[in-house]
């Protein structure tokens, strides 16, 4: 059976080799469409008689990539889809509809394929791109999010039944967007969702995450508020990415696995080398004898509710320095809160009457 398309192969090349008895518009060589029609016959009743799943795999993956060179073969010709082309076209698509799921990701893309898919694929992008920036997606994100359709349509890479299907299934994720109510921040956040989720592993979309990764956070401030945007985007992350899900490059890394990897490596560097700023603490102008004897009249007036005085000590012995500048130890907080010298007190009452002067300065006159 390893010979049984050397025929449909050896027409094919007689028919490139006479190209000019073979016009572009002229119906399909007429022992080209027999043979085709035999191997049809051929192909799919020994499919259906292998049970052994790797010897069937290995000859439907044989077959089909012969199948393609001889196609091939017949659109160089004329570089378009002739009668001739489409014959093969049309017997690969009857022996794909035998096992469609067990077609290898590797399986070369038929020249004409490509060539039919064009069109179509060029004018869906189109009307999403355009969509895309109705919503104010940036035109970067939108380019890079082109980049898949650019690299099918252009035919600078050799392309593979995994790149078509990969790219069928961005499209029909773009298809049933529903940019108004998308479970995000912004259509932006929406576009970065979709393409983490498609493991879209380009590295210029991998550099834009990072990016929009590193601008979410330069502007937070404080340790723990730095780790938690990190700890943010990685739940994010997390929660975009499909298991399972074939991806973009399948020679490379998966999007999620490097994005995740390089936050993890941020948020050990924030943990090692980062500080928290100290708070200032309130600066009195006021010496400790004063202070003391001043939270202890807010605290008999329950202004802090049930905190006891002595742990009420120790929070502003943490968070107040007296008019010199010195710490205030919480044992004298404590010690001088029921002060004797009539001088202190009278300098307190005079504080305290200019607070109810200006209180009062508020109030109706009656």
């Amino acid at each position: 059976m390893t010979t049984e398309t050397e025929y449909l192969k050896n027409i094919a090349e007689e028919i490139a080799a006479d190209a000019e008895k073979h016009h572009p518009t002229a119906k399909a060589d007429h022992h080209l469409a027999i043979e085709a029609g035999r191997l049809e016959k051929s192909i799919t009743l020994h499919l259906g008689g292998i049970e052994n799943f790797t010897q069937r795999d290995t000859f439907y993956f044989n077959t089909l990539s012969k199948l393609v060179n001889i196609c091939d073969i017949l659109f160089d010709i004329h570089h378009s889809i002739t009668s001739n082309v489409m014959v093969l076209m049309d017997l690969m698509d009857t022996i794909k509809e035998v096992l469609p799921d067990d077609v290898r990701p590797g399986l070369k893309l038929p020249k004409a394929l490509i060539l039919m898919q064009k069109e179509k694929i060029s004018e869906s992008w189109d009307r999403h791109s355009r969509v895309m920036a109705e919503q104010g997606i940036s035109k970067k994100l939108i380019e890079i999010a082109g980049i898949p359709i650019q690299r099918f349509t252009e035919g600078k890479q050799k392309l593979y039944w995994g790149d078509f299907t990969w790219l069928k299934g961005y499209l029909a994720k773009l298809e049933i967007m529903d940019w108004e109510n998308a479970d995000c921040n912004s259509p932006a956040e929406a576009l970065l969702s979709l393409l983490i989720g498609r493991d879209f592993n380009d590295d210029r979309f991998y550099i834009y995450c990072k990016k929009y990764v590193t601008d979410r956070t330069k502007g937070v401030s404080g340790k723990r508020q730095r780790l938690l945007a990190y700890a943010e985007c990685e739940k994010l992350v997390l929660e975009d990415t499909q298991v399972g899900t074939v991806s973009f490059d399948q020679r490379a890394n998966s999007v999620s696995t490097r994005l995740l990897k390089w936050i993890k490596e941020e948020i050990d560097f924030v943990e090692t080398h980062e500080r928290e700023p100290p708070y200032a603490k309130l600066h009195f102008n006021l010496f400790v004898n004063r202070i003391a004897f001043f939270f202890k009249l807010l605290s008999e007036q329950k202004v802090f509710g049930d905190t006891s005085f002595k742990e009420l000590a120790q929070q502003v012995s943490s968070t107040c320095l007296s008019v010199d500048g010195e710490e205030i130890l919480a044992t004298t907080i404590i010690s001088k809160a029921y002060p004797k010298d009539q001088k202190m007190l009278e300098e307190m009452e005079a504080l305290l009457v200019k607070m109810l002067a200006y209180v009062r300065s508020f109030m109706r006159k009656k």
